[in-house]
């Protein structure tokens, strides 16, 4: 009865996490389709699979691995609730709540399979897990989503804020999807350049850099729009939706980033229920680098689709 009481609080707290985010949301959102969107079906597809393997899993189990279940159950709980919220650490939290939700899932999965199951046997199972989504999600990296602004000409195209090196120097990826925007703008294709980036590193934001680099490069301030609080892509796309579209009534509108970036960045804003234009920086890296920002973006794109992070 110990282990079924234990494994059934962890339970409630998956579902009170869900709860908390939702209401969180409620408070903060107006219209209730941005309460409930897509990425919510995959996370609660998630915890109910996790609570019917739970059920038929806890004759079987340890009392070590009921406490661990539950453990990372809390951590979950706590992990949506920072996700809910406006803090800097979101990404962080969310990185660790969808770890803690696949290692509930493997948890159960590995003692309802097997009765003499071991701990360790969930963290292998869990790894092999996120072994095949994070190949999948590195595959999706390559996906050719993105296009040229064509003939129209652009309301505005919003580059995707990245790290600065220095109070007026962007790194080099940054610079070359600032270099993209400037090509935009200098062949007429849009009149209206959007920094975005909110991180504040050197005694500055990370968009003050941005704009600065591209009054160096010929674009007058006038042609310049600086959003100074976003944190994330995520953060991002609803900048563009909010202000960008409903707020000024921008209908055509391109993001300026990197290629291995652009299908999650489109893909967010496809769920967030409105469609840009991409247009890829010519910047290239080195292999292997390359091979590394294609693996966190396919992390980051797993945690977006259940925690919208």
């Amino acid at each position: 009865m110990k282990q079924k009481v234990l494994l059934q609080l962890a339970v409630i707290a998956d579902v009170a996490g869900v709860i908390v985010t939702l209401l969180h949301r409620a408070s903060t959102e107006t219209g209730f389709t941005d309460v409930l969107d897509p990425r919510e079906g995959l996370l609660l597809a998630a915890i109910l699979v996790t609570i019917v393997l739970a059920e038929f899993s806890i004759p079987g189990k340890s009392l070590k691995q009921v406490f661990v279940f539950a453990l990372f159950a809390g951590v979950f709980c706590i992990s949506t609730f920072f996700v809910s919220s406006e803090s800097q650490l979101k990404d962080y939290f969310s990185v660790g709540a969808y770890g803690s939700l696949l290692l509930q899932f493997t948890t159960v999965l590995v003692a309802l399979l097997d009765r003499k199951s071991s701990l360790l046997a969930s963290f292998i199972l869990a790894g092999v897990i996120f072994i095949g989504a994070t190949t999948a999600g590195f595959v999706y990296t390559f996906r050719t989503v993105w296009s040229s602004s064509g003939q129209d000409r652009l309301d505005a195209a919003v580059v995707l804020g990245a790290s600065v090196w220095g109070k007026e120097k962007p790194s080099p990826l940054l610079q070359g999807r600032l270099d993209a925007a400037v090509q935009l703008f200098k062949s007429g294709e849009t009149g209206r350049l959007v920094v975005t980036g909110g991180t504040r590193r050197f005694g500055t934001v990370e968009s003050a850099v941005e704009a600065a680099y591209l009054e160096q490069n010929g674009v007058p301030d006038s042609a310049i729009i600086k959003e100074e609080y976003t944190q994330s892509t995520s953060d991002q796309s609803l900048y563009i939706r909010k202000v960008l579209m409903d707020s000024l009534k921008m209908n055509s509108i391109a993001i300026v980033t990197d290629g291995w970036h652009l299908p999650r960045a489109l893909l967010i804003c496809r769920l967030n229920r409105f469609r840009v234009s991409g247009i890829a920086s010519s910047y290239k890296l080195p292999v292997l680098s390359e091979i590394y920002y294609r693996v966190r973006e396919s992390v980051a794109l797993q945690v977006y689709l259940l925690f919208g992070a």
